[in-house]
């Protein structure tokens, strides 16, 4: 039974017991996301991206093979942690000093403002996530650009004249790999552009950066808040800055990759979270109560 099939019944199950409208949209919004996120596990696993021609003196391709030094195993599990765990604070903190939208009841259960808030911004921000990375994944399959340390990794062997590869632009060519230990790496040695690292580090620092300017107001200090911001900034900036030192990705990869996770950020922040609808009147906090005002006199006639 394919995973599709499974999933369509999963929705008609739903629909059938689920008399609230709360459930068919839940349900219909998760099943959303899995078929936006399904691109990347082809892409990441089935995906075999062909090898592009190159100019035998390039020397921006000549650099050598470095290990990273935040691995995508680290950076997303990072990513998420950071992001979901400041939510779920920052969501039950408003609800204590009165700032939540209010309780949802779910299958005849009362569903706390924060609990519900959190769950629509966790889902938006992963969405987000997920249509950035599509976005960058699938540049690196229609650009192909080969990484700098393409000559390190790959060791292309090839006959300068071969018809093929006249005028010094080789295309035709096989990578030596002795000890078929640098399977992977080979694999992945056109897709330099655009950076994902930089793309999604990037998407997390805005939508964090946004995220703490809406929601979060503290008297105690002025500038701890904008401090916090300032550093997760720079650590998306380390992040896409060491793929440039560690020879993964040219400088217009990672350039272009923290515009795309930039530009995600906003637009989903905008778009697709809105924050006036999950906030009391405005897109800032209103840490103490409104004073009376009274009303101004009608204009006479």
């Amino acid at each position: 039974m394919s995973v599709s099939l499974v999933l369509f019944q999963l929705i008609f199950v739903s629909c059938e017991m689920a008399q609230d409208k709360l459930i068919w949209k839940m349900v219909l919004d998760f099943f959303i996301l899995c078929c936006l996120a399904s691109p990347l596990l082809y892409l990441q696993f089935w995906s075999k991206p062909k090898l592009g021609g190159f100019f035998a003196d390039d020397r921006s391709l000549h650099l050598p093979y470095e290990q990273q030094t935040v691995p995508e195993a680290v950076l997303a599990p990072a990513g998420f942690a950071l992001v979901i765990v400041t939510i779920i604070i920052v969501e039950y903190v408003r609800e204590k000093k009165g700032l939540s939208v209010g309780e949802k009841f779910l299958c005849d259960h009362l569903i706390p403002g924060w609990v519900w808030t959190s769950y629509v911004t966790i889902g938006v921000f992963t969405y987000g996530a997920v249509v950035q990375q599509v976005t960058s994944e699938t540049l690196k399959q229609i650009v192909g650009r080969l990484r700098p340390h393409f000559f390190d990794v790959c060791r292309p062997a090839y006959n300068a004249s071969d018809p093929a590869n006249a005028n010094g632009f080789i295309q035709v060519y096989t990578c030596v790999d002795p000890n078929d230990s640098r399977t992977k790496e080979i694999s992945q040695l056109s897709l330099s552009f655009p950076s994902a690292h930089a793309s999604f580090a990037m998407y997390i620092a805005v939508f964090y950066i946004i995220y703490l300017q809406l929601k979060c107001k503290w008297r105690g200090s002025k500038l701890l808040r904008h401090a916090v911001q300032f550093l997760i900034l720079l650590g998306a900036l380390y992040v896409g800055l060491s793929r440039v030192v560690e020879h993964f990705h040219h400088r217009d990869d990672v350039a272009i990759g923290f515009v795309i996770g930039a530009v995600a950020a906003v637009l989903v922040v905008k778009f697709v979270l809105k924050p006036k609808k999950y906030m009391s009147g405005t897109w800032q906090d209103r840490d103490t109560p409104q004073q009376n005002i009274l009303p101004r006199p009608a204009l006479a006639r």
